[in-house]
């Protein structure tokens, strides 16, 4: 991945590596017994792009992707690759039905115009090939566009899989406008007015993250998704939120894969904030660093944010422990990876912590078998 074409967007390439990771994976993984995958994009684009052939945008990363899997399963298996692309400037639109055009092998369909204008097209285009498994990214330049009823019928598409692009900074800033018509934009955003209370006498990040997981509740519902997660991609060059990633799935290897890729990609992110905050200050003193970016960084403000998810989890879970006594594994797992920056190492920790406690203990493990794994069976009681 060529990082020199995000340079002062650098939350756009932790938002592109993402994507890209999350792909690949997903493409030999449903590519090995379905017949046929559709990708969908929202917001195409092509919007600062730098590049001819269009690398650094999110649709031609994800014909890259889907192709190279397609090509590798090629020699146990054929698989159909679709594509829809909309987008509603007519110049940007230009430019997208131009690379459309351009490329052997993929169904393109592009379309011009409002999504809310263009739902029952897509949801037509996915449902042509019977037995599709579709991948819809949301990846609007703000929050309007993608009101809760708009995107349901997206959201409800079986089987299907859904990340969404929730700009927090701007959601952050806007959300508290009085005029009408902002206001309306919101609660078409989360579906009705109740996110108003939820976030009421909140503020910092306990506001953001309250918001956040509303909006991840209203979504996963509206879709019947059984589990739901998020990343979080923070400025390149402030301490705080750009925005984050939400994902959706019904399936427990997706959330699995999902958080393999958030978490590698959190190194990267902390790599290029490194250089952006470097270029940053030699902008502004005219001297270049004797060192390198990564060894003046200073990771304190992500280090914080990992103990602090980290901290919200444990305590979530230890609460529902003295509730009910007894949890199984599956359920701990799934409160746990729907946090960001929280991983499945961590939820593993815990466990051997309180056990050394005897605050619980784990039931159902096979002999042999060290740790619990998802779907084995495995219940944590509290004692």
């Amino acid at each position: 991945m060529n990082t020199g074409l995000y340079d002062g967007r650098e939350q756009s390439l932790v938002k592109h590596l993402i994507l890209r990771r999350y792909l690949k994976r997903f493409a030999y993984i449903i590519g090995s017994w379905s017949r046929s995958i559709t990708y969908i994009d929202c917001f195409s684009g092509p919007w600062e792009s730098r590049s001819q052939e269009h690398a650094d945008t999110s649709f031609a990363i994800a014909i890259h992707e889907l192709r190279t899997a397609r090509d590798e399963l090629r020699a146990t298996r054929e698989v159909d690759l679709r594509c829809c692309f909309i987008e509603d400037d007519k110049a940007a639109y230009e430019k997208l039905d131009q690379f459309a055009r351009s490329i052997d092998g993929v169904e393109i369909k592009t379309l011009n115009g409002k999504l809310e204008d263009k739902i029952g097209d897509i949801v037509s285009f996915v449902k042509q090939s019977k037995g599709t498994f579709p991948f819809v990214f949301v990846d609007p330049t703000g929050w309007t566009g993608f009101a809760l009823d708009v995107i349901q019928p997206l959201l409800k598409l079986q089987p299907g899989e859904v990340l969404i692009n929730f700009m927090t900074a701007h959601i952050r800033r806007f959300i508290d406008w009085t005029d009408e018509s902002n206001r309306q934009s919101f609660v078409r955003l989360f579906g009705d007015e109740s996110f108003r209370q939820e976030l009421s006498g909140l503020s910092g990040m306990d506001r953001d993250d309250a918001c956040v997981e509303k909006y991840m509740k209203v979504v996963q519902q509206a879709g019947g998704f059984e589990f739901a997660s998020c990343a979080v991609v923070l400025k390149s060059e402030t301490d705080r939120s750009h925005f984050h990633l939400v994902y959706l799935t019904r399936s427990a290897k997706g959330v699995e894969v999902f958080k393999e890729v958030e978490k590698k990609s959190m190194k990267i992110m902390e790599s290029v904030r490194a250089k952006a905050q470097q270029r940053s200050r030699v902008s502004k003193t005219g001297q270049k660093e004797l060192f390198p970016a990564e060894e003046t960084h200073d990771p304190a403000y992500f280090d914080s944010l990992r103990d602090r998810y980290c901290s919200l989890a444990r305590t979530q879970l230890e609460s529902l422990l003295r509730d009910k006594a007894a949890v199984s594994y599956d359920e701990a797992w799934a409160i746990a990876l729907r946090m960001p920056l929280v991983w499945e190492s961590d939820l593993k920790e815990w466990i051997k912590d309180w056990d050394t406690r005897r605050h619980a203990h784990l039931e159902g493990l096979a002999p042999g078998k060290r740790s619990p794994s998802y779907g084995d069976g495995h219940r944590i009681h509290w004692r």
